[in-house]
């Protein structure tokens, strides 16, 4: 989406002087639109000196050594037993995690038309009291304009690949669960871009529709099953309860399983499947 500048000019690619290594560090949130800016005020391009930690940094592969402090977070706000209900708890905490790194890699990938690194292996991660609260890249991440989608969204790709290993490593959750979390995330941020002013230039919006097309397509990079394939589809629904189309997601993210955690998220596929009785009892609905 070129026709939408940023808000003000990212760091070019080697841009560090003699003597200084790395561009200082830069909230994400400055490059970005109005509507777009608020999803980036917690992600940076290094790390900035003055300003307080509220939290433990670490960095992002060590994830796994956390496992409890993240289930306790989710205890907290959902309830429920970390032991029990590991599965179901860990996909909720991946829905705050990719709400700091999706938008990341939209806005660079989609409106900066640029590749971000977000290798885990140059990412650091804030959390307070087990919820992720920033999101440090390198300073010099942000690569040079590409036309290409695959190089400009696969390290998107491929940092959510190895995040989601990490997670799914910590309980018996099926990955396609948390692929579907943040598919969910990324359909609605690609739609957010399309909106923003100058988004319905055709130029702009065929560049926006041939990211998506890539980004969900049916194959990844390589030939592979894509597991972002399809993250939502539009559907009509049996029960006039829902709206239709209905969009729904396309694997559920199992909160239900959290005890007293009842109603659905409005996009689950489960409520498709719900007789009116059931389906009266949502809020989704309403």
């Amino acid at each position: 989406m070129t026709a939408v500048p940023p808000h003000s000019a990212p760091p070019q690619a080697g841009a560090a002087t003699r003597g200084d290594p790395l561009p200082r560090a830069r909230c994400l949130a400055e490059f970005a639109p109005g509507p777009i800016a608020p999803y980036l005020e917690h992600v940076w391009l290094g790390v900035p000196g003055d300003t307080p930690e509220e939290g433990v940094r670490i960095p992002l592969l060590t994830l796994g050594a956390h496992r409890g402090e993240l289930l306790d977070a989710m205890v907290q706000r959902y309830g429920g037993d970390a032991a029990l209900h590991a599965r179901a708890l860990l996909s909720q905490w991946s829905k705050y995690y990719f709400g700091l790194a999706a938008p990341a890699g939209v806005v660079a990938a989609c409106l900066l038309r640029r590749p971000l690194d977000m290798s885990p292996g140059r990412t650091q991660l804030v959390l307070s009291a087990g919820m992720p609260a920033k999101l440090y890249f390198a300073a010099d991440a942000l690569g040079p304009p590409a036309d290409d989608p695959a190089h400009r969204y696969g390290p998107l790709v491929a940092h959510l690949d190895a995040v989601i290993g990490m997670l799914a490593g910590m309980t018996r959750i099926a990955p396609r669960v948390l692929w579907s979390n943040v598919g969910n995330l990324l359909d609605y941020l690609l739609e957010q871009c399309a909106l923003l002013p100058g988004g319905t230039d055709r130029h702009a919006a065929h560049a926006t529709h041939d990211d998506a097309a890539w980004l969900f397509g049916p194959t990844g990079a390589g030939g592979e099953p894509n597991p972002l394939r399809m993250p939502v589809r539009e559907t009509t629904p049996r029960s006039a309860l829902l709206p239709s189309p209905f969009r729904a997601r396309r694997v559920c993210c199992v909160r239900y399983e959290i005890p007293g955690e009842t109603q659905l998220c409005a996009s689950c596929p489960l409520l498709l499947t719900m007789p009116d009785e059931a389906l009266a009892l949502q809020e989704a609905i309403r």
